[in-house]
């Protein structure tokens, strides 16, 4: 879809004039019927992202609780006046008709302020009414997703699709909120129009299982801040998160997606504005499918039945290539490039899975193929034999230029992430398909002549298990997108590196304001000055989250004596995740509930038999990432240690609540404050140590027997686990519960640890 940019003098005098000629609703009560009127928001201050332009008028409009939504009998059914734009020619644009929208706005109004506000379809304009409609008029002046806002003695959007109508009325749900009431507006033309086509989000569900009550406040959240194009990373080496009865087993049930929560997920987005993009990956980052169809690049080409297990695929030193993958993951991290049936395989997968989303877009993968492999002897003789491919960039290309081809028969377009397109010989990447640049920002030289969406990880990744966050002033002050036709959008990813299993609703607490900050430039791509970068964080506690958005959901208290997370220390790997790595690497802590943690690279952490204790974990400094978020009191921590120094044991993700073990005091620090027993772990032996709190005094349990008690209100961090540098931290058992235990059950839990009772939520 070309992009409409506009200008914003032109739009200035535009809404002056209507300003100055304004009819939307004639009369209104009184004056002397009203209130005295609150002070008048300014737009411009308050409403995220920042509109292109404000006309200010005289005073305030407040909203009665009789006030209708008017929905322009002309063009209650269309979503478009624009002459010639259909789905094909403008795939970015929501097809939704406009009275649609308008019921939903209602819906949306009530959530957020409380306003009912009954819908009606009319010719005319009624008095003190909110009234939508599609102007052909603002053809050529507005693009698809612009409006105009009027608010005099009645309020009116307009737009040229009923997607811009849908994003005047997030802008007038912001407004209500940020009213001194919830019912005045200021008076006055706003006119708004976006700089960026797709307005980007990547969310890892391959890695990081998020549900779908989480994914649904993504999606809610971005239709608030006017994002529309939300890639959900659904294959990585971690997890394949599709759940199809055709493969029984790829996907592991409870955490992926059937085809019915895909549609449910699907129509969720559309309601909000968002095309849901389905993420896959090819020929690289695709451990479970390899493992499971047998295609690995340790896998000969005989056909074996699917699943996981024993291989008998015909696999010589003259057809696969064993141990050229990275250092950390297994041979089935890659497709093996000479197999015919790992395409085979692929294609089946596309007809499987594209008809579950509506989507124009279809995401590939395509980079990070291991460099080593390029050093294995049976594919240097596969790539010499061929008259096509020169290296492994050419047949990788190929595989994804073969897979285009089915992603355009069906309708769509391809996404590939950059990476072999700029390494190939003799095989170009089609010109259809979009590269997402995440290397930099869209205008490296091998780029040139494809359309482009820019991820730069060095200011849009968020990977929290890895310390990486998106560069928030940069973005907000001074990041600034190419300024090219060919760029149609940019956005920020949130990865799940590290974590396992941890919650979708802990990675949404870290990032949304991330992603506001993002959205706030996509829309308006003005530099903001360091006072509404400063003051940003207010205004969206001001605005709230969207209509319908749940927020973090903690654990209901229990008062049965068993835990809600319990830790084994057995080398079994945790569910929810894929074992795509190799043993000498990371391994996971597995919680029998859900609290999984995975170890960085690089770490000592290991699973060792004892010969009185069983299997221990020893436990370094950079430990296991859980991630979630803190439980507040009442809460007990119980574990069987053995120390010989002091190790930040519990930690929420920046440190701020740490529960610290130590040889010589047991530490909590909250909120800037620091309380201590002055009793520790007896060194070098294995030692029950346990810690209560009933929300006001946390208690001290050594070996069951009591050992100190202090004034204190932590919660109870379940972000990290954390051990010691050297010699390592000890660990048999680690359990969590949702209640203050008394002495006598922590004395009876030495002897005979309890069945855990896993973690249960309210109903959102």
């Amino acid at each position: 879809m070309p992009q409409l940019h506009h200008a914003r003098l032109l739009t200035g005098l535009i809404a002056l004039v209507l300003l100055l000629s304004t009819a939307v609703g004639a009369g209104g009560p009184p004056a002397a019927a009203q209130p005295a009127p609150p002070p008048a928001v300014d737009p411009l201050e308050a409403v995220v992202p920042k509109p292109d332009s404000w006309t200010p008028g005289h005073g305030t409009t407040r909203l009665r609780d009789t006030t209708r939504l008017e929905v322009d009998r002309r063009t209650a059914g269309a979503w478009t006046v624009v002459a010639g734009m259909t789905r094909e020619s403008d795939p970015a644009v929501f097809h939704r008709p406009l009275e649609t929208v308008a019921r939903q706005a209602a819906r949306d109004v009530k959530a957020a302020t409380g306003m009912r506000m009954p819908v009606t379809v009319t010719p005319g304009t009624p008095r003190a009414a909110v009234r939508v409609g599609l102007d052909e008029e603002l053809v050529g002046v507005l693009g698809p997703d612009g409006y105009r806002l009027e608010i005099g003695d009645g309020v009116r959007i307009t737009a040229t699709t009923a997607g811009g109508v849908y994003y005047g009325t997030r802008t007038l749900i912001q407004l209500l909120r940020t009213g001194a009431d919830g019912r005045t507006l200021p008076r006055g033309v706003l006119v708004d129009d976006p700089d960026t086509e797709l307005r980007m989000n990547t969310v890892d569900v391959s890695r990081e299982y998020w549900s779908p009550r989480e994914l649904t406040d993504v999606i809610r959240q971005m239709g608030y801040l006017k994002q529309n194009f939300l890639v959900l990373h659904f294959d990585d080496a971690e997890g394949f998160r599709l759940d199809s009865p055709r493969w029984p087993g790829l996907a592991e049930p409870g955490y992926s997606y059937d085809r019915r929560t895909v549609e449910k997920l699907d129509r969720i987005a559309a309601e909000n504005n968002v095309s849901l993009v389905p993420a896959f990956e090819f020929p690289a980052h695709v451990s479970p499918k390899s493992a499971y169809f047998h295609v690995g690049m340790a896998d000969g080409p005989r056909e074996v039945p699917p699943g996981f297990g024993e291989r008998d695929t015909g696999a010589t030193p003259g057809n696969t290539c064993t141990g050229y993958s990275y250092s950390h993951l297994t041979d089935d991290f890659t497709f093996n490039l000479m197999n015919d049936k790992a395409l085979r395989m692929s294609q089946r997968m596309l007809d499987e899975f594209l008809p579950w989303f509506t989507s124009p877009w279809v995401h590939l993968g395509g980079d990070e193929l291991p460099p080593s492999v390029a050093d294995c002897p049976a594919l240097k003789e596969f790539l010499a034999r061929s008259e096509k491919y020169a290296n492994v960039s050419d047949a990788a290309i190929d595989f994804l230029n073969t897979l285009d081809d089915q992603v355009k028969a069906a309708g769509r377009r391809s996404i590939i992430y950059d990476g072999s397109e700029g390494s190939t010989e003799r095989v170009a990447l089609d010109r259809d398909v979009i590269v997402m640049d995440w290397t930099g920002n869209g205008t490296a030289e091998h780029l040139a002549g494809y359309d482009v969406i820019v991820a730069d990880g060095r200011y849009f990744y968020a990977v929290p298990a890895r310390g990486i966050r998106p560069a928030e002033e940069q973005i907000a002050r001074s990041w600034q997108p190419p300024a090219s036709d060919a760029v149609l959008g940019w956005g920020m990813h949130v990865w799940g590196d590290d974590l396992g299993w941890a919650e979708g609703q802990w990675l949404e607490s870290l990032t949304w304001r991330a992603r506001a900050v993002v959205a706030d430039r996509q829309w308006n791509t003005t530099p903001r000055s360091a006072q509404e970068f400063t003051t940003l964080p207010a205004r969206l506690a001001a605005l709230g989250k969207a209509p319908g958005y749940t927020g973090t959901l903690l654990p209901r208290p229990t008062d049965n004596g068993r835990p809600i997370h319990q830790y084994v220390m057995d080398p079994a790997f945790p569910p929810g995740t894929y074992d795509a790595h190799t043993p000498t690497s990371r391994r996971g802590l597995r919680d029998v509930c859900d609290l999984s943690g995975m170890t960085p690279l690089g770490v000592r952490t290991a699973a060792v038999q004892d010969p009185q204790e069983g299997w221990t974990r020893q436990v370094d400094q950079r430990g296991y990432w859980m991630g979630a978020a803190s439980l507040p009191g009442p809460w007990t921590m119980t574990a069987r240690v053995r120390l010989d120094g002091s190790a930040p044991f519990l930690t929420d993700i920046d440190g701020s609540t740490t529960i610290t073990l130590g040889t010589t005091a047991v530490t909590v620090i909250h909120d800037r404050q620091t309380v201590s027993f002055d009793r520790g772990l007896p060194p070098g032996r294995w030692t029950d140590v346990a810690l209560v709190s009933d929300g006001g005094t946390l208690r001290l349990y050594l070996d069951g027997t009591p050992a100190g008690e202090v004034s204190g209100a932590a919660p109870l961090p379940r972000a990290r686990l954390r051990g010691t540098a050297q010699p390592l931290m000890g660990l048999v058992s680690l359990d969590l519960y949702a209640e203050a235990l008394s002495r006598s059950a922590i004395d009876a839990a030495r002897t005979t640890r309890p069945e855990a009772v896993c973690a249960t939520y309210p109903v959102s």
